[in-house]
């Protein structure tokens, strides 16, 4: 699903008279909102839904198939969701 189809089906969910580019806008501002309180608390949680937090990941050593050069991927943060048991049921 991608961004457009996510607002389309917020359009349909919501009781107030919205437009699509109004509803892709909201869910800008959401994402916004969810990245500035990660980089401020490192996580968000919501009851009975999941968990957003920043997941480090480790550096590792891979080759290239075709040439066999060793390279290093470097350390990096991610994101990562967390669904709760009640999401999965």
């Amino acid at each position: 699903m991608n961004k457009r189809e996510l607002a389309r089906l917020y359009k349909a969910m919501n009781s107030k008279d919205l437009t699509v580019s109004k509803a892709k806008k909201e869910i800008e501002d959401f994402i916004e909102t969810l990245e500035e309180a990660l980089l401020i608390d490192g996580e968000v949680r919501f009851i009975r839904k999941g968990t957003f937090d920043i997941f480090s990941r480790k550096p590792k050593l891979v080759s290239n198939p075709s040439t066999r050069e060793h390279m290093i991927i470097y350390p990096k943060k991610t994101v990562r969701f967390r669904a709760s048991k009640n999401l999965l049921k």
